[in-house]
C-alpha cells in the first residue's frame, strides 16, 4: 500500500540536516521503497510504498520512527523532537451509556465528549497537510479525525453527541440485510456478523472500523461531539470492508492492527486540538473500556542465529543498538516489542530481519550457489497444454479466458457460492466452460458464419476437504461447424498428443448452429504420449465403409469399438462418426499391407465383426 507523506510534516518529528533526496534513499534502503517524490505547494511529499506487515508505517509517526534508526547509518544528524501530550481536564457532565454485546469485536473502546463545539474551517496549515496527503477538509471537527489518522496512523470518528438518541451506544454485530446510509449517502444492506453501533432506539449510527452513519454526523449545527477512538477486531473489519466492497482509509489501518497503547495519547491530542480550534471544552470523564489485557511481549535475542541469518559477523552492541534505535526496551537476553510493533514481530528471525535491514542488505556478501544440482521432475502439463493451444490455433480456434465465477443460470445445483462476489452476476464458482463459451459466440454473432473457440481452464466441484475439486478441462464450442467436422477436430487433437484410444466424449447441440464438447484434459493427458511410432507407406489401396448398429441400453461405446478392431487386424482405422438414439455409426478402413485388398476378403472381415458383436446384443441396423 502506498502512503503520501510530507517531509514538512515528518519534521515535526525529527531534525535533520537530510535533503528529501537523502531520506528517499536512506527509506529506500533500509525500509521502504520511496516511489517518487511530489513536489506540492512548495513541499516535499514522498510516495511511500508500506509493506503489508507493517500497519504502523502507515502514518507520519511511524515513518518519522523509522528515519530516526535509518538516517544516522547513512551518515545524517536525526535528533528525535519529543511531544508531550496533555490530559485534558474531565468533567461528569455529559455521559454515555456503552454496551458492548462481544467483548471480541473491540479490545478497546475509548470516548470523551465535548461541548460549546464552533464547527468552522481549519488552519491553513492543517487544510494544506490534508491537502498534500489527498484528503478534503471538511470543517475543523472532522479535519482534526482525518490529521489524527495521518499523524499518527491512529483513525478515530466524531459524532454529533445529541444525534446519539438516548445517549446510548450498543456495539454488536449486524443481522443480515440490515440497512444502514453511511456519511456519503449511500445506503448499504449488510451481511450478518459486521461489527456497527445502535444507538438508545436501536438505529444504527456507526459502520464500525469503515465509515460513520448520515444519522449522527458532524454538521455546521452541532454543539456537543463524541469523540471516539478504538481498536477493532482486524478480521472482522477486513471481511466487513471487502463483503461490502467499500475500502476506507481507516478499514486499511484497522485491517493491518492499531497501536493499543496509542489510542489514549492520540484521543487527548485529538481532544486538545479540537478544543483549540473550536472554543470547546472536554464535558466528561473518559470513557475507557479495556476488554483485551495487552501483555508486554518480549523475544529472545539470539546473536548467533542472527549472524547465521545475515552471513556475516554483526557485533553485540551493533545488534543492541539497532533494536534500541527501533523502539526495542533491553531486558537481559531479550528485548520487549514496542506496542507499534506488537502484531509484527514475534520470534527471533523477526529480530533478525530488523537488524539485516538497517545493517543493509547491500553490505552482504554474494555468493554463488554450490552443491549438485537437484533434479528436477518435469510436469507435462504445462507441455500438452501448449500443444493443444497451438493445434487449436492453427486449426482456427480463438482461446478466451472467462472468469472463475459465474451467474446462477451457468451453473449445476451443487455449484460453490462465493461469500464476497465482485457483482450479482459472479455469484457462482463455474462447474462448466461451455455457457461462458457460448455467451462468447452470441456476444460475436455478426463477426463471421463460422466461429471457433476453446478455453483450457479449470472448473469448480463439490469440495474435498478444504478446497473444491478443480479438474483442468477443454472446452470447444463453434458455429456454422458441422457435428462431424468437429469431432474430426476432436479425434485429430487427440493424434496430435498421442492419444492411442480415442476417450468417448460427446458433441453437444446447443441450437443456432452452435454445438459444444467439453473434455477433461487431466484425464487426456494421462492417455497422451511423446513417443512416435514409425509406420511405413504402404503401395496398396484402402477400402473404406460406414457401418450403423443397433446398440443395447448398458453397452458402451468402448466396448463396440474394442471388439471391432480385435475382429481383424486388417482393419486400420476405425473412427465414431455418428449417434442417433441407440444407433452408432463408425467409419470403417480395411488395409492389408502384403497385398490389395479385395471386397471378398472386407466380407470376410465384416461377418467376423458381425458375429463377434452378436455375443453381445449389438447388431447390423
Amino acid at each position: 500500500m502506498n502512503v503520501l507523506i510530507p517531509y514538512s510534516w515528518i519534521k515535526d518529528y525529527i531534525k535533520t540536516n537530510a535533503k528529501a533526496e537523502n531520506v528517499a534513499k536512506a527509506l529506500s534502503l533500509h525500509a521502504f521503497s520511496v516511489e517518487k517524490i511530489n513536489k506540492i505547494k512548495g513541499d516535499d511529499v514522498f510516495e511511500v510504498e508500506v509493506t503489508p506487515n507493517r500497519g504502523d508505517a502507515l502514518s507520519v509517526l511511524g515513518v518519522a520512527r523509522e528515519l530516526k534508526a535509518v538516517l544516522p547509518r547513512s551518515g545524517f544528524k536525526c535528533e528525535w523532537m519529543q511531544k508531550d501530550v496533555k490530559i485534558p481536564q474531565f468533567e461528569d457532565k455529559d455521559k454515555l451509556d456503552v454496551i458492548i454485546k462481544d467483548k471480541s469485536l473491540v479490545p478497546r473502546f475509548c470516548a470523551v465528549v465535548l461541548e460549546n463545539v464552533k464547527v468552522g474551517k481549519s488552519p491553513k496549515v492543517i487544510e494544506e497537510r490534508l491537502e498534500k496527503v489527498g484528503i478534503r477538509a471538511l470543517g475543523n471537527v472532522i479535519d482534526v479525525t482525518n490529521y489524527m489518522m495521518m499523524d499518527k496512523g491512529q483513525p478515530m470518528h466524531a459524532f454529533d453527541y445529541d444525534k446519539i438518541l438516548g445517549h446510548k451506544m450498543i456495539v454488536r454485530e449486524s443481522k443480515h440485510d440490515e440497512v444502514i446510509t453511511t456519511l456519503d449517502g449511500v445506503e448499504r444492506k449488510l451481511p450478518s456478523g459486521v461489527i456497527v453501533i445502535e444507538d438508545g432506539e436501536g438505529r444504527l449510527i456507526d459502520l464500525c472500523g469503515i465509515m460513520g452513519a448520515k444519522n449522527s454526523e458532524v454538521d455546521e449545527n452541532t454543539n456537543k461531539v463524541l469523540l471516539f477512538v478504538q481498536v477493532y477486531d482486524p478480521v472482522r473489519i477486513r471481511r466487513a470492508s471487502m463483503s461490502l466492497g467499500h475500502r476506507t482509509d481507516a478499514a486499511l489501518r484497522f485491517e493491518k492492527g492499531i497501536d493499543y497503547e496509542g489510542v489514549l495519547s492520540s484521543l487527548f491530542e485529538a481532544s486538545e486540538m479540537i478544543c483549540g480550534l473550536s472554543g470547546s471544552n472536554v464535558s466528561s470523564n473518559l470513557i475507557d473500556i479495556v476488554n483485551e489485557e495487552r501483555k508486554l511481549k518480549s523475544v529472545a535475542v539470539d546473536y548467533e542465529k542472527i549472524n547465521r541469518i545475515a552471513g556475516v559477523e554483526i557485533s553485540k552492541e551493533v545488534v543492541n543498538q539497532t533494536l534500541s534505535d527501533l523502539g526495542f526496551e533491553s531486558k537481559g537476553e531479550s528485548v520487549v516489542v514496542p506496542s507499534w510493533r506488537y502484531d509484527d514481530v514475534s520470534i527471533t528471525e523477526d529480530l533478525a530481519e530488523e537488524v539485516i535491514r538497517l545493517y543493509g542488505y547491500y553490505n552482504l556478501p554474494g555468493k554463488l550457489l554450490t552443491g549438485e544440482v537437484p533434479l528436477v521432475h518435469k510436469d507435462l502439463s504445462f507441455h500438452w497444454e501448449d500443444v493443444a493451444r497451438l493445434f487449436l490455433k492453427h486449426d482456427g480456434f480463438f482461446e478466451c479466458y472467462s472468469y472463475s465465477a459465474t451467474s446462477k443460470k451457468n451453473v449445476s445445483k451443487d455449484a460453490l457460492e462465493i461469500i464476497n462476489p465482485l457483482n450479482e452476476d459472479l455469484l457462482f464458482l463455474k462447474t462448466s466452460l461451455l455457457p461462458q463459451l457460448l455467451e462468447v459466440i452470441d456476444g460475436n454473432k455478426g463477426y463471421s458464419d463460422k466461429i471457433k473457440l476453446f478455453e483450457l481452464a479449470s472448473v469448480y466441484h463439490s469440495k474435498e476437504g478444504d478446497l473444491p475439486n478443480q479438474p483442468l478441462m477443454l472446452g470447444l464450442v463453434t458455429k456454422g461447424i458441422n457435428k462431424v467436422d468437429l469431432k474430426g477436430i476432436v479425434e485429430a487433437l487427440f493424434d496430435e498428443m498421442g492419444v492411442s484410444s480415442y476417450p468417448s466424449f460427446n458433441v453437444i447441440n446447443h441450437g443456432g448452429g452452435r454445438l459444444g464438447v467439453e473434455i477433461n484434459f487431466e484425464e487426456l493427458i494421462k492417455l497422451s504420449s511423446k513417443v512416435k511410432t514409425y509406420t511405413p507407406l504402404t503401395s496398396f489401396n484402402s477400402i473404406k465403409e460406414d457401418l450403423t448398429f443397433e446398440v443395447p441400453e448398458g453397452i458402451t461405446y468402448q466396448q463396440v469399438e474394442r471388439i471391432i478392431l480385435c475382429s481383424s487386424e486388417r482393419i486400420s482405422k476405425l473412427e465414431f462418426k455418428d449417434i442417433y438414439k441407440n444407433a452408432l455409426t463408425f467409419s470403417i478402413e480395411y488395409l492389408d499391407k502384403e497385398k490389395q485388398i479385395s471386397s471378398e476378403d472386407t466380407q470376410e472381415i465384416r461377418k467376423n465383426i458381425f458375429k463377434s458383436l452378436e455375443n453381445i446384443g449389438v447388431r447390423l441396423r
